[in-house]
């Protein structure tokens, strides 16, 4: 059961990328920050490196917001968005115990990928 739920999963991450071609890559990051989903196209190096340094992120954003706001319901992290200089942007939406994190190029241009930077072996759990 748990074979067809992950091939699920890929094939719908597939269509996400497929669905908008600015999106650059994802990585799907659980409570302990490892990451669990990439894409093929995004090497194990790339999706361990957005992992740590976007979950300490998120939970020091989370901290912060806690302290700034005081009701529950009203402190309560949604998603991050971040804007890079180079024209990408990161986002990051948490539910659960898991972080979405994708990466989109905003340019309107098309993005060009470093050959260090892609390459397989990725995609899941145990790759």
């Amino acid at each position: 059961m748990a074979g067809a739920q992950t091939s699920e999963v890929d094939a719908v991450m597939r269509g996400f990328m497929t669905d908008f071609p600015t999106i650059i890559g994802y990585v799907v990051i659980n409570g302990d920050g490892i990451p669990t989903k990439w894409p093929d196209t995004m090497s194990y190096d790339k999706a361990v490196f957005y992992a740590a340094i976007l979950a300490d992120f998120v939970n020091n954003c989370k901290k912060v917001l806690k302290e700034l706001l005081s009701g529950p319901a009203e402190s309560e992290l949604t998603n991050v968005r971040i804007r890079t200089k180079e024209g990408t942007e990161v986002i990051c939406v948490i539910y659960t115990e898991y972080t979405f994190v994708v990466i989109q190029n905003c340019t309107g241009k098309p993005w060009v990928q470093d050959p260090e930077e892609s390459g397989g072996g990725g995609g899941g759990e145990g790759a």
